[in-house]
């Protein structure tokens, strides 16, 4: 489903592998939790179905004509948009050499094939949680700069009427000094 958007409030997925039969394993395997798939065939795929609408995480075959997995990562490493979604390579290739190649590349972790299911269930899981938490204190950082910065004054309360909260252009507005703070 290489032209479908991945939806916001749900984890999305990327898929790459050139086989069949490990695309449609990987999506069975992952499908359902509140998970969005797109599975696609090559490198090129990858890399245009990412930039349309970027994914919570790429399972990345490595073993791909073409393109293989490490340039694709590379790739992704390289877009601004992109570089800080997690990217697993699923492989064959089990040496020190290749996980090195793939670590170097922007790989955050390798799933060897064959796989086993529960594993791979797991390790996804995990990074879609740590992903959330990231995507979440980014967030929470953006929103407190922004508070801080705004020239409204702004403070928030509590049920009890307790400033829980409050920016410093509501302290000047309410003649606050520099020593004295409107919080608690």
């Amino acid at each position: 489903s290489t032209g479908t958007r991945f939806r916001t409030g749900m984890n999305s997925i990327l898929i790459v592998d050139d086989d069949d039969r490990g695309r449609l394993t990987l999506e069975a395997l992952l499908a359902g939790e509140g998970r969005q798939l797109r599975a696609v065939a090559d490198g090129p795929a990858a890399l245009a179905s990412a930039a349309e609408s970027p994914p919570d995480l790429v399972l990345l075959d490595v073993m791909m004509p073409e393109m293989d997995g490490f340039e694709v990562c590379r790739r992704l490493r390289a877009d601004a948009r992109l570089r800080e979604v997690p990217v697993v390579m699923v492989t064959t290739l089990d040496d020190r050499e290749s996980r090195l190649r793939g670590i170097e590349a922007g790989a955050d972790d390798f799933i060897s094939k064959p796989f086993d299911s529960a594993e791979l269930r797991l390790r996804v899981k995990s990074i879609l949680r740590l992903n959330r938490y990231r995507r979440l204190v980014g967030e929470r950082e953006r929103f407190e700069k922004l508070f801080q910065l705004s020239a409204e004054g702004i403070f928030i309360v509590d049920g009890g009427g307790v400033v829980k909260l409050a920016n410093p252009a509501i302290e000047r507005l309410l003649g606050f000094d520099a020593e004295t703070h409107m919080v608690g």
